[in-house]
């Protein structure tokens, strides 16, 4: 039997054997608390904590001051959408999202809604993921807006929003723009002095680090925005995030971002050549497939493929040996069809039979090479069968 081959980067990626380095020392012989001030334990924590806070900053082109640490991506994501909402003179204005957003960002969209009694707008999409910037403007020009909150990248399909010509849109009508970053770090240049952004959240566990550390970008620091914490205590993270910092997840957060800023360029080639040798093999060889998303702006390691008359789930579990996806992982365990692919017009059929392959850092030409062959192979074999069940009746 051979080993499954992993093509789901966008659910989760190894750790690099580099960043589990980093932070090994920080399990055992240097386990200081960073708030223990008063020895040499604290202060190293602290000292490493920085260093890490500084490679990340540098990694999206912010200063230190700007990151806030936390305990994932989701956290950031409703620290930020809550900490703007709740904070003080904020219940008369709206939120601005898109029905494409990670369930972190609609979930917590819908229950500011809730306790705000305000509506939550949703900006429609094309068939190609991206928002019209004319109802974009429509909207905020006609309705008092706190903040627009939309994703880099989409973690299902890839396709790249203009976040600089967004941020410009949304900055001209005084409104504020979030951006959930969480699969466009580390993978493509994310530059938030360019692209205008406000705030930011994304994780490490994305670009092979550790699980359960998370970032948020707040531009100017923790001072410059009035944000209401959702945990206090100890006054952690400028007061925006209290408890223990988890040093040696902080510590591979950093070390990932190191790596990434050193690598990304080389990483990123590497992988669109390895996507696109898989896409192209399978829209070669089988009829009736098609590609979701935007093909040109788009992350260069996704691709969602549509297998017309094909159930996806039953293709994966004849390909058995291939780990891929329906949907983001998130949204794996929950019924219906993907919420993305219905939002850029498919039905529920097209969504499932729609695949999500992912590829990173460690996949290897064998392994799309094998890949290719098995979704050719039970193609096929699931069609066939399709068409002698149908004959039938």
């Amino acid at each position: 039997m051979r080993p499954t081959v992993y093509l789901d980067y966008n659910a989760t990626t190894p750790v690099d054997q580099r960043v589990l380095a980093a932070m090994m020392p920080w399990f055992t012989t240097h386990f200081g608390n960073v708030a223990s001030r008063d020895h040499a334990f604290g202060w190293d924590a602290a000292e490493a904590v920085d260093e890490a806070r500084d490679h990340v900053a540098r990694l999206i082109n912010a200063r230190s001051i700007d990151i806030i640490f936390t305990g994932s991506a989701t956290e950031s994501i409703n620290l930020a959408l809550k900490g703007l909402a709740l904070a003080p003179r904020s219940s008369e204005k709206v939120i601005i999202t898109s029905p494409t957003e990670h369930e972190a960002v609609l979930e917590t969209a819908h229950q500011l809604g809730r306790q705000r009694h305000q509506p939550v707008l949703f900006l429609p999409v094309d068939q190609q993921g991206h928002i019209v910037a004319d109802v974009l403007e429509g909207r905020l020009s006609t309705t008092p807006t706190l903040v627009v909150a939309l994703m880099y990248a989409n973690n299902e399909i890839g396709t790249l929003h203009p976040i600089r010509s967004i941020a410009e849109i949304v900055h001209r009508f005084g409104a504020l723009l979030f951006v959930d970053a969480t699969q466009a770090v580390g993978k493509i240049p994310v530059d938030v002095q360019r692209d205008g952004i406000d705030l930011m959240a994304f994780s490490v566990h994305k670009l092979h680090g550790p699980k359960g550390v998370g970032a948020l970008y707040i531009r100017g620091g923790a001072k410059n925005l009035a944000l209401e914490p959702l945990i206090v205590g100890g006054g952690q993270e400028g007061g925006l995030r209290s408890g223990t910092l988890n040093v040696p997840g902080i510590v591979g957060f950093g070390e990932a971002c190191r790596i990434a800023r050193e690598e990304m360029e080389n990483d990123s080639m590497r992988v669109a050549h390895l996507r696109d040798t898989l896409e192209n093999a399978v829209l070669t060889h089988l009829e009736n497939v098609k590609v979701h998303g935007d093909r040109v702006q788009r992350l260069p390691n996704t691709t969602n493929i549509l297998f017309d008359g094909v159930d996806a789930r039953t293709l994966i579990r004849d390909m058995h040996c291939i780990a891929v996806s329906t949907k983001s992982a998130c949204s794996s365990n929950k019924d219906g069809p993907s919420h993305v692919l219905k939002a850029i017009g498919l039905t529920d059929d097209e969504a499932y039979s729609s695949i999500r392959f992912s590829v990173g850092r460690f996949t290897t030409e064998d392994e799309i090479d094998f890949t290719i062959e098995r979704v050719i192979a039970s193609v096929t074999k699931l069609r066939k069968i399709h068409h002698s069940s149908a004959s039938l009746l």
